[in-house]
């Protein structure tokens, strides 16, 4: 008896020791991953804690001999743009790529619940034929528009202005429509004909019904798209004025700090971690939506 027991138990054994195995190589290729997408991180934190006589010097420190926040004092004091516009070149940018960016990724988001709640759930003439169209021309890349937008732009009267940043997001995505539509698809025609029963019109059973449920998936679209305008920098670069600072976004200014601190590699390093920090926070609080609404709409999709 004792021997058939050993024998049962040795194959328990060694699953429990090739599961141990496997995750410890997991955990180290994890690991060794994460350092090397946070070392960039860690190069521009001690780079901009470092004092300029250290960070002048040819080799790099891991960590500075004295560390100093004089480079972000540095940043906001010495910037030369604050006597033309009251307000140094980074927080002006910040306040720009706020409303350039928030207003056209939140309408534009409700648009886009709007035309994927027409695509999945309205019965109209040609449905089916106007969302392939619409979604064969999304798959051109945008940059084979590029001149020709600044062309129309331009002939408009719409450069040097916000304007173009700021109008086409208004009418929703493309992307986001899809995505919205395959979750939309999956939400039972009962409930809808529940809410209009109770009275809601068209625009109820959209507002009261879908939105509700689908409130992570739009987390997960509007982070996509603040992160995309966000961090938009040819947009900006082609349509606002060169010679105004007060009209950069933030990807501009942090561009012209090499101009402004040319000899200064700690105060650029100091502006382009600031920079970042708005990214992180809002990744922060909005993590378990977002991945929530990626799940969902991957699962249900």
């Amino acid at each position: 008896m004792e021997e058939v027991k050993t024998v049962q138990l040795e194959p328990a054994v060694k699953q429990r020791k090739k599961v141990k195995i496997s995750r410890i190589v997991i955990y180290t290729i994890l690991g060794l991953w994460t350092l090397f997408l946070f070392l960039p991180v860690y190069t521009l934190i001690v780079s901009s804690i470092t004092p300029a006589e250290e960070a002048s010097a040819s080799t790099f420190t891991w960590f500075p001999a004295h560390p100093t926040l004089q480079p972000y004092v540095d940043l906001f004091v010495h910037d030369p743009y604050i006597v033309r516009i009251g307000l140094p070149t980074l927080v002006y940018g910040f306040i720009n790529t706020m409303w350039i960016t928030l207003l056209p990724v939140v309408v534009g988001l409700v648009v886009s619940g709007l035309s994927a709640y027409a695509y999945s759930k309205l019965d109209f003439p040609g449905r089916r034929m106007i969302f392939k169209i619409a979604f064969a021309i999304s798959m051109i890349p945008l940059g084979a528009f590029s001149v020709i937008s600044f062309l129309f732009y331009d002939l408009i009267g719409w450069t040097e202005s916000a304007l173009p940043l700021i109008i086409p997001g208004l009418f929703g995505s493309m992307n986001t429509v899809f995505f919205l539509k395959m979750y939309y698809e999956t939400v039972p025609n009962e409930i809808l004909e529940a809410a209009r029963i109770d009275g809601k019109g068209t625009f109820g059973v959209f507002f009261s019904m879908l939105l509700p449920l689908a409130v992570p998936a739009f987390i997960a679209q509007f982070i996509f798209g603040f992160v995309g305008g966000y961090n938009s920098y040819m947009g900006p670069l082609l349509y606002l004025p060169q010679d105004d600072a007060s009209t950069w976004t933030l990807q501009l200014a942090l561009s012209k700090m090499q101009e402004i601190f040319p000899n200064d590699v700690n105060i650029r390093c100091a502006s382009m971690l600031l920079g970042m920090v708005p990214l992180v926070v809002l990744y922060c609080f909005c993590q378990k939506l977002f991945i929530e609404g990626i799940s969902v709409g991957g699962v249900k999709g």
